[in-house]
């Protein structure tokens, strides 16, 4: 070691400071070797003169990373120690030791070159307040922050090679699992596949997150949840349901790069945030890698209708999730001046008198209000047209509802004899264990004893369940139930009007049907409303209702169809 000339009578005064780290705590359990060299230098510090009784051992920052001060109680304590000029040397093993980042290391090197610290390593000993010294420790510094910068651009390098061959793997969202060759292929376990495949089934018909979860509620359902090679039955969540519906893996199709770190400023304290990125910015998309459990086209389209059931905002251009209210155009209008979303009011009580409305052109004080209607304008006649649209020739879908509810039931009753199959295993495989023990431990006898008896009063309480389940719905449709939806199918007004036909089931229907509507606000040749109708076909359809001026609530409305422009597919290019 050179430099021994520098240690002087003041610093040996002084206390010496071994400071250990290391970064994680596998590294404190495996690389035991290089805790001891850190150790070792207790006695370089008493080869150069200090007392046992001087020499103190930092170790509180074994297993944190050296990146920042937080949570590095060591550090903060060596440094407030430097910084009131009790420290006479700090040894550390190399610069990295002491700190990852050069914020921290200058702002040590500032606080030891005022008090006379010295700092030592295992090759050298330097003095901050030496020019060349400085230069030294600074340069030091600097590789020990990008070294961390080099191996981590050498891995991602590496990850991203792998992951735009497809190569790369995490780890396999619940219904898969990797195969002996790595392939990403779908669970052996029926049970889990069938979850899946029901809450996808269910979000496809329902077409919202919370009648998903109400349906796993009501019928009683777990879902798988993964933790290494064992699984655990849960109630579903609405998290758990959002991270199966935006995950692509579910369509076959293999995607890197849906999420970006960065590390923030927040509350005074770095923080590192995870960012999920728009669909655009994903550098890897790979289809058909792996089995599917629904086709990319029903993926993206049940993204899409996630985005719109997201809570609308005035500036946004979601339609939010249809709700309880009266105003059954909620979330389809857009102003035909701005182009925004006409939002809704309810006054008088109990929300008797809804409308809608657009401000935002008075909001940014560039006019008067755009739109404010009541709701009875542009309900009633978009209603009408619907139904009139929707004749008994285009109704013929009533063997598909039948089907389709028929298959439900199918799916629910097999979910439910895969669960009990599963509690009479484990019942059947502790017994076995049971038999197979020796009579003479009783200790373990008595163990598999108890367990036995916990697995058969589990699944006496789900036979039990499951009888109730199959008294409160129906196991299959009755004649009755069969000619009822039909006839309900012919007569789709009576069905709209009945008591049991919430506004949120219209609602529903309307957007079934209907992508969008206009409205604009015109005075000539007379006061009325116009709207173009968007359906999800690309017609559009023109109406026209006149306005009757306020104090009309019971006067009936007259509105009339001024244009329809059929829908008319892309010519191919020859």
């Amino acid at each position: 070691m050179t430099g021994h000339e520098k240690v002087l009578a003041e610093h040996r005064e002084r206390r010496a400071f071994v400071y250990v780290r290391q970064s994680t705590a596998a590294q404190v359990l495996q690389h035991q070797t290089s805790t001891e060299r850190q150790l070792d230098l207790v006695n370089v510090a008493a080869s150069l003169g200090w007392h046992s009784s001087q020499i103190e051992v930092v170790a509180e920052d074994l297993g944190r990373s050296g990146r920042t001060t937080d949570d590095r109680s060591g550090f903060q304590r060596l440094a407030a120690e430097v910084s009131l000029g009790r420290v006479g040397a700090v040894l550390s093993l190399d610069a990295s030791r002491l700190a990852r980042s050069s914020a921290d290391w200058h702002r040590l090197l500032e606080l030891s070159g005022l008090t006379r610290t010295l700092l030592i390593d295992e090759q050298t000993i330097c003095d901050p307040r030496d020019p060349n010294d400085r230069l030294v420790l600074g340069m030091k510094g600097t590789m020990a922050d990008f070294e961390l910068v080099w191996l981590r651009q050498r891995l991602e390098g590496g990850r991203w090679h792998r992951a735009e061959k497809g190569e790369f793997r995490g780890r396999p969202p619940i219904g898969y699992v990797y195969d002996a060759a790595r392939r990403l292929g779908l669970d052996p376990d029926e049970e889990i596949r069938r979850s899946v495949s029901l809450l996808l089934e269910r979000y496809r018909i329902a077409g919202s997150r919370r009648d998903v979860l109400r349906y796993f509620e009501e019928h009683a359902l777990r879902f798988p949840a993964r933790f290494g090679p064992r699984v655990e039955w849960k109630r579903l969540t609405l998290p758990r349901i959002d991270e199966i519906l935006h995950n692509p893996a579910y369509a076959g199709t293999y995607v890197y790069g849906r999420t970006r770190s960065d590390m923030i400023l927040e509350s005074g304290r770095r923080r590192r945030r995870v960012r999920t990125l728009a669909q655009q910015e994903w550098r890897v998309i790979l289809h058909d890698r792996h089995p599917a459990y629904l086709s990319w086209e029903e993926h993206m389209a049940n993204r899409k209708r996630l985005a719109d059931s997201a809570p609308t905002r005035k500036d946004s251009t979601s339609r939010g999730a249809p709700r309880e209210g009266r105003a059954l155009l909620q979330g389809l209008l857009l102003c035909g001046r701005c182009a925004h979303r006409l939002g809704v009011r309810y006054a008088g009580q109990n929300g008797k008198y809804p409308s809608y409305y657009c401000d935002r052109v008075a909001q940014e004080a560039l006019g008067d209000r755009c739109v404010s209607v009541a709701t009875r304008y542009l309900d009633e006649p978009v209603v009408e047209v619907i139904l009139g649209v929707l004749t008994r020739e285009q109704l013929e879908a009533a063997a598909t509802v039948l089907e389709l509810v028929e298959t439900e039931d199918a799916a629910l009753h097999q979910q439910w004899k895969l669960r009990l199959e599963r509690a009479r295993y484990e019942a059947q495989r502790v017994e076995r264990q049971y038999q197979a023990c020796e009579p003479e431990n009783r200790v373990v006898a008595r163990t598999l004893e108890a367990r036995w008896d916990e697995k058969l009063v589990d699944l006496g309480r789900l036979e039990q369940e499951y009888e109730e389940l199959k008294k409160r719905k129906r196991a299959q449709l009755s004649e009755a139930d069969r000619r009822r939806i039909v006839e309900l199918a012919e007569d789709l007004p009576r069905l709209w009007r009945a008591r049991t036909t919430t506004d949120r089931d219209r609602k529903m229907l309307l957007r079934l049907l209907v992508q969008d509507i206009a409205v604009s606000r015109t005075d000539v040749p007379r006061s009325a409303f116009r709207l173009r109708i968007l359906w999800h076909t690309q017609a559009i359809t023109e109406i026209e209702v006149d306005y009757l001026g306020p104090g009309h609530p019971g006067r009936k409305l007259t509105w009339r169809v001024i244009g329809v422009t059929p829908h008319r597919p892309p010519k191919r290019a020859c």
